[in-house]
């Protein structure tokens, strides 16, 4: 289970899709029953400011990342089994939502009642016909929900704080020119290579700077440096970002190496499964020229946001370590009736 959470990357993109996402969070769960902690043990989650955060208000926010799962994953069953059946992950999604709301109330920002107003009626879950319905909207929190409509807009407002605070945290970010088009090329470019693969992966750097040796005092290709070193010269066939290797393993860090190197120039050690591995690129297909102006606009706006999203997750870690937790969030489990 965990093992395909970080197959997936799910720490830096599940967090911000969950947390921050302006949602109603609550659908199908309520909020009524809320853990404590068992007689024994710790009598508090952990410290954020030097507050002592209770288990009721852990078990709370994991309440509203558990509905947002299954808002966004609904459609995907196997993959919301997986979220919902780990609870240690849940509760430290829920662990980062409290540190975000502390870092908003430190900012004093606090959303305006007509702004949550305005977030609920604009959302389609509480519509008819395209248009606000108090009476769609009063069923819901009532029976899908199990809450009264002052605690639900409570709830928006925390939503609008935290989307609010990390349009604080992240309004210099900006993307250059040249990282729209580097990143277009990793999503757009296929390569070849030629290549050696060397296990174990200690061994790759110093070989390295031998075939480096070789070529830039001796001007032999890399061909030829790998073979005066002994070492098997192998060739892949055209591949994108997305394909996965035989022999070798998934392409997009290579792909990322490969879009970086000037016409000949030795790679420098790629970590695989298999080794470490030391490349050229024999062959390019380049992009769509004409594609990429017409897409450029969009392709930035997407460049731009993942760069946020990299700022936060930056941001939030560092938010962790200033905090103390009381408690491992992975055993949340044990520490309830």
């Amino acid at each position: 289970m965990l093992k395909f959470l970080r197959k997936k990357n799910i720490a830096k993109i599940i967090f911000w899709g969950l947390v921050i996402l302006i949602l109603p969070a609550f659908v199908l769960w309520g909020v009524g029953s809320v853990g404590r902690s068992k007689l024994k043990g710790p009598s508090y989650v952990g410290l954020i400011d030097n507050r002592k955060i209770s288990f009721d208000e852990l078990a709370k926010n994991m309440v509203s990342i558990r509905c947002q799962v299954i808002l966004n994953y609904g459609a995907q069953p196997k993959v919301l089994d997986i979220f919902l059946k780990n609870k240690g992950f849940l509760a430290k999604l829920a662990w980062d939502r409290l540190l975000m709301l502390n870092e908003a109330g430190r900012h004093k920002i606090e959303a305006k009642d007509k702004d949550v107003v305005a977030l609920i009626k604009s959302h389609p879950l509480f519509s008819r016909n395209g248009k606000f319905d108090d009476k769609i909207y009063q069923y819901i929190l009532r029976y899908n929900i199990g809450i009264d409509p002052r605690a639900f807009e409570e709830i928006m407002r925390e939503n609008l704080n935290i989307q609010r605070m990390n349009d604080i945290v992240t309004k210099d970010i900006k993307s250059t020119d040249e990282e729209v088009l580097n990143e277009y090329k990793k999503e757009n470019e296929k390569f070849k290579l030629s290549y050696v693969l060397i296990a174990p992966l200690e061994e790759s750097k110093g070989l390295r700077e031998k075939i480096m040796g070789l070529t830039e005092k001796d001007g032999l290709t890399f061909e030829n440096a790998a073979s005066k070193l002994n070492l098997k010269i192998l060739e892949t066939p055209i591949f994108s970002r997305t394909d996965y290797l035989e022999g070798i393993g998934e392409a997009a860090d290579i792909v990322d190496e490969a879009v970086r190197l000037k016409k000949d120039e030795v790679s420098k050690v790629v970590e695989t499964r298999k080794g470490g591995l030391i490349f050229k690129v024999s062959e390019v297909q380049e992009f769509d020229k004409e594609k990429f102006e017409k897409e450029k606009d969009e392709f930035a706006k997407k460049i731009l946001e993942r760069k946020k999203t990299e700022f936060l997750e930056t941001w939030l870690r560092r938010l962790e370590n200033k905090a103390k937790l009381n408690i491992d969030l992975g055993d949340y489990e044990k520490y309830y009736r």
